[in-house]
């Protein structure tokens, strides 16, 4: 699929080695980050993009619920970060972008333990930034708004039932017009990653138009 993407781009792609695995496999950080280095001979960057959402908050959030949230919202970056670091103080050099969500800011009571999962995600992200500074590694987080991803519209229109164009209409909505796009924040992503940003580290980066104040906790 991403050779074919990128062919119809007319981008080239370069070497690109997959592994299969569950985040919720508390062995998997450790084996990806080993496959690696293996195939590449050094990790240079690492971004925890995966995530999982349930609408559940403080009256239907089940245990269950709950650790999955956490496991792979939380836990799983936590892991992946811990073997990356050990990779990349090798080379002294990296950056580790967790990708996280504006509800860190709180969001709907129906959200409530998704927001908390992305909010710990922060915390973990700037203690960690702190803890590995001097050791030429580098770490952020972006907190993304609604994206239009292949994804998401899977998801909308297949089980929330919207129509092919809710994308259109929810885009109207916003300052720029349109909803964010994967390629918005892959430009990003090239920011953080390339020299132009080799003084910063720790930032928790809010990716949206809107103001904050819409993603803070509110009544249902």
């Amino acid at each position: 699929a991403m050779r074919a993407e990128a062919a119809a781009r007319g981008t080239p792609l370069g070497r690109v080695e997959t592994l299969t695995g569950d985040l919720m496999d508390t062995s998997l950080p450790a084996r990806a980050v080993a496959a690696a280095v293996a195939a590449f001979g050094r990790l240079d960057v690492l971004v925890n993009a995966a995530g999982n959402t349930e609408r559940c908050g403080l009256d239907d959030t089940t245990p269950d619920a709950f650790e999955r949230l956490f496991g792979v919202n939380t836990k799983a970056p936590l892991f992946m970060m811990q073997e990356a670091v050990k990779a990349m103080r090798v080379n002294r050099s990296g950056t580790i972008i967790n990708m996280s969500s504006m509800l860190s800011h709180g969001g709907p009571p129906n959200l409530t333990t998704y927001s908390a999962s992305k909010a710990a995600l922060n915390i973990l992200t700037r203690s960690s930034a702190h803890k590995v500074a001097r050791d030429g590694i580098r770490i952020f987080a972006i907190n993304l708004g609604w994206v239009n991803s292949d994804g998401e519209h899977a998801l909308q229109t297949g089980f929330h039932g919207m129509p092919q164009d809710w994308a259109d209409a929810i885009g109207r909505r916003m300052p720029a017009g349109r909803m964010i796009t994967p390629d918005d924040v892959a430009g990003l992503v090239s920011y953080l990653v390339s020299p132009s940003a080799s003084m910063m580290t720790g930032a928790i980066i809010d990716y949206e138009q809107m103001p904050v104040a819409v993603f803070e906790s509110h009544p249902a």
